[in-house]
């Protein structure tokens, strides 16, 4: 018996026999131990993905952040692997920003097509904010910004903002 027997996935119209119209689906936050990264974190660096590839960084978009991850040269900063870290939040249900910084206390930080409300974070796209001393920044999913020029330009002028970068 592998089908999953919960109502709402199988019979959505069903919910309102046992419930009436009013019907509300709290999303269960979750402390995780660990969660599966690419990268050292040495500069603490974080970026924060979400979506259904096996890889932690998507294998058709891994070239286009790589260049991106190694423009990043200023006297203090010389990004290489070890220099960042990348997370799928896909896998991570219920992972909230408190966790984030306890397991990884990032300095600077960018969500690639992350609603900021999913962290309870308030800032809109291509903008940034300092929480507890990490700036953070939400941009399109990284497949979005690949495609396009116009985005990547935006991308790299927030990314020179945050080292620094001239």
């Amino acid at each position: 018996m592998d089908e999953k027997l919960i109502i709402p996935e199988n019979f959505p119209e069903l919910i309102n026999l046992f419930v009436g119209e009013e019907f509300y689906i709290v999303k269960e936050l979750v402390n995780y131990d660990s969660i599966e990264h690419e990268g050292g974190n040495k500069y603490r660096f974080l970026h924060i993905m979400n979506h259904h590839d096996d890889k932690i960084i998507p294998e058709a978009q891994r070239d286009f952040f790589f260049k991106m991850i190694n423009a990043i040269r200023t006297d203090k900063v010389f990004m290489d692997a070890d220099g960042f870290a990348v997370i799928n939040i896909n896998n991570y249900e219920g992972l909230t920003w408190k966790n984030v910084e306890k397991l990884f206390s990032p300095k600077c930080c960018i969500f690639w097509g992350i609603d900021p409300a999913v962290m309870d974070l308030v800032c809109r796209k291509y903008n940034g904010l300092v929480h507890n001393d990490c700036k953070i920044i939400f941009v399109d999913d990284i497949k979005t910004i690949s495609e396009s020029d116009e985005l990547k330009r935006k991308l790299w002028g927030l990314v020179k903002r945050l080292f620094g970068i001239a």
